[in-house]
Parts: C-alpha cells; structure tokens; sequence
C-alpha cells in the first residue's frame, strides 16, 4: 500500500466525514482512476515510431497501454479509419496511488515555472484533467533522452466518483495535488 493510499484511507475519509456529515460509507467521494493518455500526432502517426512511445508509456505507467484507433477519417490531420492515434492507459487500485504519489512528488516538481494547476480544470461532475506538454523534460532524467524524443503530450485524468465540484476540490486537496 503506497503512502497516498495509506493517508487518504486514515486521514481523508475521517475529514471529509467530519466536514460534508455522510450518512453512509457509499456516499464518500473516491478516486475511481486514472487515463493517462498520449497522442501520437507528434510523430504524425507512424505505425513504425509506436514502439518508443508504448515503452514510454509502460515505464512511467507501470502497466501495459493500449492503443488507440481512430473510428473516423479527419483530412486536416491525415488520418483514416482504423489508424492508430495514440495510446492509453488506465490505472485503477495499488497502481493509481503509486502513480498519483509519483507524478506528484516527482514529475511536477520537476517542470519549469510551474506553480499550480487552476481550478478550471475540475469539472463541475468532479473530473481533474492535466496537461504535461513536454514530458521529456520531466519524466525521464534517469534514463536514456534518446529512446524518447518522439513521446508527445501526455494528457492525465482523475476521474473522481460521488462526488460533486466542491467535494472533489477538498478531496485533490487532500490529496496534495497543487490546485491555485
């Protein structure tokens, strides 16, 4: 059990007991889990270019992605049908607060000028998404540069369940997650 599974199931859940008064356990708001995504369009969606960003996605995930495919034809970006368009993966129990625990006391630290996330980026059903815009320089200072120049944006969402605007803010705050 990670650190931030151990302080959300002793800490927060008497806290957010104590502040929005719950008659039943099922009511607490959680975090059901989390899609980390990443779009191949920066490597213009080349089949052969797929393997780096997959092994990309497994190291910082700890899981297999899936790939993606398009369902339809879109001109501007020269893709068809069937296509593949990126990658995912969504992580749910153990692996979630680990990855959670990880981007926020390592990977965020690490990028330039960054002060926070705004509060816009919860929406009003209780859904955090994060945008890293360039993850090679910040997610993978141990390893080899090389390997992952093609790896473009990565795109984080938090899907919270039971959960409303404001128990979600309490709740990522709790959490530790930098919200300005």
């Amino acid at each position: 059990m990670s650190r931030l599974e151990q302080h959300y199931k002793n800490t927060l859940i008497k806290e957010l007991v104590e502040s929005f008064e719950y008659e039943n356990t099922s009511q607490l708001p959680s975090v059901d889990k989390i899609i980390v995504n990443c779009g191949l369009k920066s490597i213009n969606f080349n089949d052969k270019l797929v393997h780096p960003v997959l092994l990309a996605m497994e190291g910082l995930t700890g899981q297999r992605p899936k790939i993606t495919r398009s369902s339809k034809d879109n001109a501007n970006l020269k893709i068809r049908s069937g296509m593949i368009s990126g990658v995912k993966v969504t992580l749910r129990g153990s692996k979630m607060f680990m990855f959670l625990d990880q981007l926020i006391l390592t990977i965020l630290p690490r990028i330039d000028y960054f002060s926070g996330f705004s509060i816009r980026s919860l929406s009003q059903e209780g859904h955090f998404s994060l945008r890293i815009q360039n993850p090679q320089d910040c997610l993978f200072v141990e390893s080899e540069f090389e390997k992952f120049q093609t790896l473009g944006p990565i795109d984080i969402t938090i899907v919270l369940k039971n959960s409303s605007h404001e128990e979600s803010l309490f709740l990522l705050t709790g959490l530790q997650v930098p919200i300005v």
